[in-house]
């Protein structure tokens, strides 16, 4: 059933992060105290009761010796069936308590992992290495991906397909304004709700790792075993000639060998297709087993009243455009249940041989296919799609300091108080920064460790976060979607016979490409064609960025080249200088990492050569 508005759980009072997870997992602990209690308390019941059984049928047995059975071997008989009862009660419960408890305990991890990473200590050993690629435009300057990458740090996500997401939208940032707002919006409202979030990826955690990608569910979608249509009538056919036959036979209207002979006929069809049977019977082990971790997620989704655009997407996605997810799942498990019962071969054998059960078992895995197949991917999906806003709520919660950006068309970039985010708030420097439109080009200056590196990742990142429909790290941030382009870590290879500066040539090349392509194109460059020699890169340089002036873009250049500072003369309207300046007090650099009007003028190397004794 889609979820009512009695069912979200209620907002939590604003807490800092640091005390709410301190709070919650004093809570998280005395719950998981109370499970191990009872599942203790459960070991012991049925032990007691195990014990029980055998002890009231040799009672029983023993007053059966007796020539009346008295009041206490009905008792005894009472007691065993009781204590029997009794103990499938305990294994019903404690598998869910089981569930619980690892949940429970996830919860506690997770809360633990929390407060260490607002320490600064990130446990989370997760960092995408298998999303790197050296080719992409960005992730490999901006630390997309690696051991201390923003993925690391933002990443929420514990099951394959909720993992690609993640990495998707980081790697490729949307550029639609409604599609950042509903994510916005949506992280927004989960953020309000920081319990259910924690449940959801306790739940995940526990049940998930192993869960179906929205791809593979669509091939297992499209692999199905094929049922021979005739095994719709016999199925049907068969429990009215066999029931027809018996009770004939019971009036004395056929001979008894009629229902025998209908029965053995029935069993000897079942039997000559055992293995379509037994395939259609892995085949639904197989899919509800690798389907239940969906199950438990969306039971975990419909605890929520959906208010933004795009949790109300996600719902109908899951309950209401395809059909009801969590009742078809449900359904799955019913059909795995029957299968399972076949175990039991004198209950299967009179089933068969009454009503051909096991091709109504393999008919009702076809229809399920056929009728649920094609919602698969779109459901695993959607949950793809909601881990990665619980990502993005979580980043949000923890980071009550930053602010949602404004995505809108207008100018490429304003921003005030503006960050690395993975630097710690204590040691971050934040600097105010425009860039109005296409072709406007800012040229950052400034001696070596003086900030400019840090600030074009600064910038860089927050565009990646604000594009994937995050929070930034500024006060405020406004910008228009675009594509991202950086040339800050260029290496050679050495096997392929590309020298350091041909892979410099060709990088920039797909800059240019990428902007020819893209239509529009926020770059980010550092200290370019730095594998030539002094004349030679400058004037390389001022060719090339003169004919950026030509291309769709705009962005960042940051360069020792302090005569790149002539091209704001050149080319007034388009080129900006800006520097990162550093002051002298005897033997000691001051750096203030502030982003200031002009050319740098105060360098630093002669300064540190001296201190380390190089020159």
């Amino acid at each position: 059933m889609p979820p009512q508005e009695t069912n979200t759980p209620p907002r939590k009072e604003k807490f800092p992060p640091e005390q709410y997870y301190a709070r919650e997992i004093e809570a998280s602990r005395g719950t998981l105290k109370g499970y191990r209690a009872r599942r203790n308390a459960l070991t012991i019941a049925k032990i007691i009761l195990f014990i029980a059984i055998p002890a009231f049928i040799y009672a029983f047995a023993r007053g059966g010796e007796e020539a009346e059975v008295d009041w206490r071997s009905v008792a005894y008989a009472v007691g065993a069936f009781l204590s029997a009862c009794g103990f499938v009660a305990c294994n019903i419960v404690e598998s869910k308590l089981l569930l619980k408890l690892a949940i429970g305990l996830q919860r506690v991890k997770i809360l633990e992992a929390e407060i260490a990473a607002l320490g600064g200590d990130h446990p989370s050993p997760d960092a995408g290495e298998e999303f790197r690629d050296p080719g992409h435009p960005y992730a490999r300057d901006l630390d997309i991906f690696g051991a201390a990458s923003l993925f690391r740090y933002v990443n929420r996500a514990v099951t394959p397909g909720g993992r690609v997401k993640m990495a998707g939208w980081l790697s490729r940032p949307s550029l639609s304004v409604d599609e950042i707002g509903a994510r916005q919006e949506a992280a927004t409202e989960l953020s309000n709700i920081p319990d259910w979030c924690l449940d959801f990826r306790a739940t995940a955690a526990a049940r998930c790792r192993q869960a179906l990608t929205s791809n593979e569910a669509g091939e297992r979608a499209g692999a199905a075993v094929e049922i021979p249509r005739w095994w719709g009538v016999a199925a049907v056919a068969t429990p009215v000639v066999v029931l027809a036959g018996w009770v004939g036979c019971i009036a004395d209207l056929l001979p008894w060998f009629v229902p025998v002979d209908a029965s053995l006929l029935a069993l000897v069809m079942v039997a000559a297709n055992i293995r379509l049977v037994n395939q259609s019977g892995e085949r639904v082990a197989r899919l509800a087993r690798d389907l239940e971790p969906t199950r438990e997620l969306t039971r975990v989704f419909a605890r929520v009243a959906p208010r933004s655009r795009g949790t109300r997407e996600l719902h109908d996605a899951l309950f209401v455009r395809r059909g009801d997810a969590g009742a078809a799942l449900d359904d799955l498990q019913r059909i795995l249940a029957r299968f399972d019962r076949r175990g039991n071969w004198l209950a299967t054998l009179l089933a068969n041989g009454f009503f051909a059960s096991d091709f109504h078992l393999a008919r009702r895995v076809e229809a399920w296919q056929e009728k649920w197949g094609e919602a698969l991917p779109a459901w695993l999906a959607a949950l793809e799609e909601l881990e990665g806003l619980v990502s993005l709520a979580t980043f949000a919660f923890n980071h009550p300091e930053f602010v949602a950006p404004a995505a809108r068309d207008g100018s490429l970039l304003e921003a005030t108080g503006l960050g690395h985010p993975l630097i710690p708030a204590g040691t971050r420097v934040a600097n105010d920064f425009r860039v109005g439109g296409l072709h406007e080009f800012f040229v950052i200056t400034g001696a070596n460790m003086a900030g400019k590196s840090t600030f074009l990742r600064a910038v860089g990142v927050n565009l990646v976060l604000a594009g994937a429909g995050a929070v930034v790290c500024a006060r405020e941030f406004a910008f228009r979607p675009t594509p991202l382009f950086s040339s800050m870590r260029t290496v050679d290879d050495l096997a392929g016979g590309t020298s350091y500066f041909l892979a410099e040539l060709n990088r920039l090349k797909q800059l240019v490409e990428a902007a020819e392509r893209e239509g529009r194109l926020f770059i980010i460059l550092d200290e370019i064609l730095k594998g030539t020699n002094s004349a030679d890169k400058l004037e390389g340089s001022r060719r090339f960025l003169g004919r950026l002036l030509e291309l769709p873009v705009a962005g960042i250049v940051a360069t020792h080249d302090l005569e790149l500072g002539e091209l704001e003369g050149r080319y007034p309207g388009h080129f900006f200088n800006r520097c990162f300046e550093i002051s002298h007090h005897g033997d000691d650099i001051l750096y203030d990492y502030t982003l200031r009007p002009g050319v740098s003028r105060n360098m630093n190397a002669s300064i540190l050569l001296e201190r380390m004794r190089l020159c």
